[in-house]
This record gives structure tokens, C-alpha cells and sequence, in this order.
């Protein structure tokens, strides 16, 4: 049940660091002045459980950079602010901080974030935010390269972050063995805590041992090794050790906060990271230039090398690798996207009153209302099988824009009659195709709070444009440019009415153009 005491929730984390006790309320009271507002408030929370966030202790949800907010003191008001938001307020968020409520209608979000980022947007739900696309993509490569097929296959990576640390499953559910690199063996084992991985282990040779033994007998096992992939992966080459499929997930497109060079732990890389920047960039680039030709040797011997979007071939360019771009495909062009219809979307379903069978019966009504979707309801009798639900139940999705409009109609549909015990939240990222994204850093930061927001016309085209979700997120940056939309199905009318637009792909188009107008 909702508590009305934010210090139930928050405990001492405000005061003193401590996040044992944040966690979002469940069931079906409310501590809001409506489920829009409670929706919100719960998938804040839900951001920054220990079970769902990477570093609860520093806000982050994800990512070594990105914070849900600015700080604690910053949780604190905004979960009071949520609280106190009546049902024609709007509560900026700007800057990862909360700048308060301005008068605006019923129909407008009752709370806008700008310059977000998606960590920052309140809709994330850990590690399996990633499991769709990183299984779509295995299974993909599966049917292109191994006639459909992976039992027996080894699958290697580095990086078991957030993003990461999805593979290794990913791996297990197609039957394949899976060999992930990380240096910080605590997210291995955060993984391992959370179903995604079998075996943390310390030495290659260990790895090797446990890896041979699932191939031979074609049994999909996951094992992680404490290591640096500048070392690792050229040692596979050296030794011959050809894996079947090789990509990478660390964080390579970040030399200085994401990417961690040989030689260095986890906690000596912060060290010298906070002491010598400049020493650190160089040690940085030359490991990645060590790690990229590994795996381009590898790939010579056989190996299906692809890019898994963390700019690993740029980042060798900078390294000094001329040729780093053309070296291997990316998995969105060559994999995901002929898998998925041309308004596909990740969609996160959330069940707002913390039970699991809400999520299952979701499941049902999608099996139901879509029995011909093999690519869903597949991967639905998938994830049912092998994920741990962690913080607020969820299931993550790849949707065409019919099928989620459909599915979250009849949810809402259902709230009011009892068919759920709490409203479902429904989030969507939509991202900028389409729309000029690269504007350039003169338009990267006009968003609320920032001289064109702070415009009345500017900042009321914008909730207009914002209008039908319950909350909005806007997150720019050179090159890239999203939205994330957010609807909590409480079973009103007025949702119903809302919910084709704000789960449209054009909802983003209306709001990113007051952002970031096409030049004349």
C-alpha cells in the first residue's frame, strides 16, 4: 500500500547515503493526488531500488555519468512535489532538479523532464531493458550465420553493465555458452544475483575450462572473467580460441568515465581518472586500440565480429585506427531492423501494484489479442521462463505501433473492472528519426528551463505538443535526440482518449520540432 510518509520510502538515504530503503510503494492506494502523479512518484523510486539501479548510492541508475537526479536532497523535493501535484499542475524537472509546478490543464503532463537522458526519464526497470534487443539480435545472427542454431556456439563480449550484463542471458535462451569480459567483478556478480549469468571467475584458463565442457555438451552456460578486454581478447587470438559470434559492450564510447585501460581495477581507474584525466584518456586509447585489433584478428580466423552500439569503432578511429568504421557491421542496420515492422518500438509495461501476476496477466492478453505475432508472443514465452523480476514487476517488449495501442486498451479497459490490482505504466522511447538531430550544441540545451522554455509561447507549445501522457521526457545531445512518453492506465476515459497519441510514433515528432526545428 502507498505510504504518505516519504521517509518510508527514501529511509536514510537523504540523510546519509544509505538506499536499503528506497523502493517504491505498491498496491492500489494512492499517495498522490492522482495515478498520473503516482505513477511518477513510483517509477522514480523504482529507478533507484538496489535491486534495479547499478549505483543506487549516487543516483545513478545506470552508466557511470547519468543520474536519475541531481541529489538527495533533490529526491526528497521532488517526491514531495509529486505528492502535493494537483491534476492541472505540471512539475518542471530541469537539470536533473526540481524547478516546480506551473499551472497548465488536465490534459497537459503532469511532469516534464528536460535534458534528460533515458536513465533520468523514471522508466527504467534494470538490466532487462536490454534483454529484448540483445536476444533479437543473437538470434538473428543465429539464423544468418548458423543455419538457426547455437547450441554448441560461443558467444564472447566485454562490458556486463546494464547494458552488457543482458547478453550473457540472452546467450543462455538461445543455448549458447557465453564468455563476457568485465573488469569490475562485482557487476559480474550483481548479474549472477540476478539470473543473467551462471559463473564469475578470475582466470581465463578457469573460464576456458567451464566454456569447452558447455559447447561439447551444448548447454548454454554463461560464465564472466575479472579482466580487461585489451588483454583478453588479443590473448583469445594468441591462443587460438575462436569464438563464434564476438562484439562488445563496454564503455567504449566514453574513453574517460566508461572505459576502463589494462592494468588498472575498477577503483585504481576512478584514482587516476579523478588525479591525472589526461594520462588516463592516453592510457585509455592506447588499450582500446589493443583490445579493436584483437578482435579484428579474431575476426580473421572466423569469428562473427559486430558493433552493439557502443561506438567501439569510432572510439578505435580516435584511437588511431583509420580503418576502424568499415571494419564490421553495426547490429541495427544488419540484424535488428529487418526483424521488426517500421513503427516498432521498446515498450516497458509496469505493474504499478508491485504483483507479479499482473505482469502475468498482461501476458495473457497479449497472447490473446495477437496469437499470429510469433516474434511476440515467442518472446514472451521466453521471458516468462528466464526473467527475475526486480523492483517493480515489468516486461520489455519489442511492439508495433497498432499492437501496443491495442494491448495498452484493453489493459486500461480491464483497471476499472478489477482485472488488475493497480494501474499499469506503459513507456515508450521515441527516438528522433525524422527530425533534424543534429543541430549541434546550440540547440542541445533548449529545453525546459533554458531561456526558450522559460518563453511562455515556448513552454506552452510544448506541453501542448507534450499533451495525452502523464509525464514526458525530452533528452538532447549532440547528434541524438529522444523522447520518452509515459501513460499510467488507471481505467479513465480521458486515458483512453490519450493513449493512440502519446504511444504514437508522430507524438515525438510534434515535441522534438519545438526543440529542434528543421533549418529553413
Amino acid at each position: 500500500m502507498g505510504q504518505s510518509n516519504p521517509e518510508s520510502e527514501i529511509g536514510a538515504g537523504a540523510a546519509g547515503g544509505n538506499t536499503q530503503h528506497v523502493r517504491a510503494p505498491r498496491g492500489p492506494s494512492l499517495s498522490c493526488r492522482g495515478w498520473p502523479q503516482e505513477a511518477a512518484l513510483r517509477m522514480l523510486m523504482n529507478s533507484l531500488d538496489p535491486d534495479v539501479a547499478e549505483q543506487p548510492g549516487e543516483l545513478i541508475a545506470y552508466g557511470t555519468t547519468r543520474k536519475v537526479l541531481h541529489d538527495w536532497e533533490s529526491l526528497r523535493s521532488t517526491v514531495e512535489a509529486l505528492r502535493a501535484l494537483r491534476n492541472d499542475e505540471t512539475l518542471l524537472v530541469e537539470r536533473r532538479k526540481p524547478a516546480g509546478a506551473v499551472r497548465t490543464s488536465p490534459e497537459a503532463p503532469r511532469v516534464l523532464i528536460g535534458s534528460a537522458g533515458s536513465a533520468a526519464s523514471w522508466t527504467y526497470v534494470g538490466t532487462q531493458e536490454t534483454l529484448p534487443t540483445a536476444f533479437l539480435v543473437v538470434d538473428a545472427i543465429g539464423r544468418k550465420h548458423f543455419s538457426g542454431e547455437l547450441s554448441g556456439k560461443l558467444i564472447v563480449s566485454g562490458g556486463m553493465g546494464a547494458a552488457g550484463g543482458a547478453l550473457p542471458l540472452a546467450a543462455g535462451m538461445l543455448g549458447a555458452a557465453f564468455l563476457g569480459i568485465e573488469v569490475d567483478g562485482e557487476s559480474i556478480r550483481r548479474r549472477i544475483r540476478a539470473g543473467y549469468c551462471d559463473y564469475c571467475v578470475n582466470t581465463l584458463d578457469e573460464a576456458l575450462r567451464i566454456l569447452k565442457n558447455a559447447v561439447r555438451q551444448k548447454h548454454g552456460v554463461s560464465v564472466g572473467l575479472v579482466g580487461n578486454c585489451a588483454e583478453v581478447v588479443p590473448e583469445l587470438a594468441d591462443r587460438g580460441v575462436l569464438p563464434d559470434i564476438l562484439t562488445d559492450q563496454t564503455g567504449a564510447h566514453d574513453p574517460l568515465n566508461g572505459y576502463i585501460p589494462a592494468g588498472l581495477s575498477a577503483e585504481e581507474a576512478g584514482a587516476l581518472r579523478d588525479g591525472n584525466p589526461e594520462e588516463y584518456l592516453s592510457r585509455s586509447r592506447e588499450s582500446l586500440a589493443r583490445h579493436f585489433e584483437g578482435m579484428l584478428a579474431l575476426q580473421k580466423l572466423g569469428s562473427v565480429v559486430f558493433e552493439f552500439g557502443n561506438n567501439i569503432r569510432a572510439a578505435a578511429r580516435e584511437s588511431g585506427l583509420a580503418e576502424a568504421m568499415s571494419a564490421f557491421p553495426g547490429f541495427a542496420d544488419t540484424y535488428l531492423q529487418a526483424l521488426l515492422p517500421a513503427d516498432a518500438a521498446l515498450v516497458r509495461w509496469v505493474a504499478l501494484s508491485g504483483e507479479a501476476r499482473d505482469i502475468r496477466r498482461l501476458d495473457d492478453l497479449a497472447f490473446e489479442l495477437f496469437p499470429d505475432d510469433t516474434l511476440l508472443t515467442r518472446w514472451i514465452s521466453l521471458a516468462r521462463k528466464f526473467v527475475r523480476f526486480k523492483g517493480l514487476p515489468a516486461r520489455v517488449c519489442w511492439m508495433g505501433q497498432e499492437a501496443r495501442i491495442a494491448l495498452a486498451r484493453r489493459v486500461n479497459q480491464l483497471v476499472p473492472e478489477g482485472g488488475f490490482k493497480a494501474p499499469l505504466l506503459v513507456a515508450i522511447d521515441h527516438a528522433a528519426s525524422g527530425v533534424n538531430s543534429s543541430q549541434g550544441t546550440g540547440s542541445e540545451e533548449k529545453t525546459p528551463g533554458n531561456e526558450d522554455a522559460g518563453n511562455p509561447p515556448a513552454m506552452s507549445g510544448l506541453l501542448n505538443a507534450a499533451s495525452g501522457a502523464s509525464w514526458v521526457s525530452i533528452e538532447t545531445r549532440t547528434g541524438y535526440k529522444s523522447v520518452t512518453a509515459a501513460l499510467a492506465l488507471d481505467g479513465m476515459p480521458q486515458t483512453a482518449d490519450n493513449l493512440p497519441r502519446a504511444l504514437s510514433n508522430d507524438f515525438a515528432l510534434e515535441v522534438l520540432r519545438l526543440i529542434a526545428p528543421a533549418p529553413k
